[in-house]
């Protein structure tokens, strides 16, 4: 027969001892879903019993709850990016943090206990992180299950987010480099008479993202008014299985990918805008911010390369194609660095054409606000963080004071 402790500090809850020895904590947690609930935590010491207790009471008073005491930080992971992310972001956002946890989060952290995860734990794991990639990645990393964090606080699964009190990782500045305006000058020169010249020079141009560029289509170019309508972009999403649910066996349907289930479907955001491309993964939608959606002005050196472009290929559709269908952003980047080889030109990141296009609207003293509306940017920080001093503008510029010095 179980029997009740002889004292009991006032406010510690229900704690008694059963003829085993064991010690026994309970939290009476009030009706939910119309049934009484109680939590109970036991050691075979009374302090540790004790502890758990006020514990568990501290965390009910702070949240309202007490969080599952055998749930793993995997599962939480789990539930939180099926559950919570999936429905309500972008697939390009639940990708990234999908990608996260599986590679980083759950192979390091799966196992931990969500309740018992502290601060401490989570930098030493950010650090074996930063040593093993870079610190770059133990920033994305962070960021990622900081968000978790909040959401199982949310949730009210855990009292407080873990990663909030560490400071991550500080990635280095970035190398990322962009084109100077010789090179950029020569890539156009040796790209003129090239089918894809004119990507080229659109995305030095302009600044337009990738995706922006590989999903432009022939009715929102208005060579004659020289202007672009940068509505859409390509982007490629993946398919989900839509057999049932995944069992230890496997998928219902016997596929691997949910791109070759025969019940394939998509699961998306409420709101999120696609156009499909003959049922490939390659599709356009809408862009992520309204920032981004924006009429673009073009240079007479775009129109000329455009109006080139498009005498050689009248058929509607994507401005830029392989064959008849879009171009896998992959290949769209091979040829790039192909391009560059060609010119005899530094191997930079696609990317960084929007660098060097942002890069050179600064050096004109362009206002940042102008700048920030061309490149799409949502916040002025990011537009500033672009200005680059190239070093033929920066020897002209000193040269002038040479010149002002006698």
């Amino acid at each position: 027969m179980a029997k009740r402790s002889g004292r009991r500090t006032a406010g510690d809850g229900a704690l008694f001892q059963r003829a085993n020895g064991l010690w026994v904590a309970s939290i009476d947690l009030g009706i939910i879903d119309g049934k009484r609930v109680r939590w109970s935590g036991s050691s075979m010491s009374k302090e540790r019993a004790l502890a758990k207790l006020r514990e568990a009471r501290s965390e009910h008073e702070t949240t309202g709850s007490v969080g599952k005491r055998s749930q793993t930080v995997g599962d939480w992971l789990d539930h939180w990016l099926t559950e919570i992310v999936r429905p309500t972001k972008r697939p390009k956002t639940y990708a990234e943090y999908e990608r996260c946890v599986r590679l980083h989060l759950k192979p390091r952290l799966g196992r931990d206990r969500l309740h018992a995860l502290t601060p401490q734990r989570v930098r030493t794991v950010e650090r074996a992180i930063a040593d093993k990639y870079t610190a770059a990645t133990a920033n994305n990393v962070h960021r990622c299950l900081r968000t978790a964090l909040a959401a199982a606080v949310s949730d009210g699964l855990v009292a407080r987010n873990a990663a909030e009190a560490v400071t991550p990782p500080t990635p280095g500045e970035s190398t990322r480099g962009a084109l100077t305006v010789s090179q950029a000058t020569a890539l156009l020169a040796a790209t003129a008479a090239d089918p894809l010249g004119s990507r080229w020079a659109f995305a030095l141009l302009t600044g337009t993202r990738q995706g922006e560029a590989l999903g432009l289509e022939w009715d929102r170019v208005d060579l004659a008014a020289g202007t672009a309508d940068i509505s859409w972009q390509l982007q490629r999403l993946v398919w989900d299985h839509g057999c049932g649910e995944k069992t230890s066996s496997g998928w219902p349907c016997g596929r691997k990918r949910g791109g070759w289930c025969p019940d394939k479907r998509r699961v998306l955001p409420d709101g999120f805008e696609l156009r499909e491309i003959d049922g490939s993964s390659l599709v356009l939608t809408r862009p992520k911010t309204t920032r981004s959606v924006r009429l673009l002005p073009l240079p007479p050196t775009l129109v000329a390369s455009l109006k080139r472009h498009r005498a050689r290929d009248i058929s509607p559709g994507l401005v830029w194609r392989d064959g008849t269908g879009p171009i896998d952003p992959k290949d769209d980047y091979a040829e790039w660095q192909a391009a560059l080889s060609a010119a005899e030109l530094p191997a930079v990141p696609l990317h960084s054409t929007r660098h060097t296009t942002a890069t050179l609207l600064m050096a004109q003293r362009v206002d940042p606000k102008i700048v920030q509306a061309i490149m799409g940017h949502t916040r002025a920080a990011t537009t500033q963080a672009y200005q680059h001093v190239d070093l033929d503008m920066a020897r002209e510029a000193l040269g002038r004071v040479d010149a002002a010095l006698g």
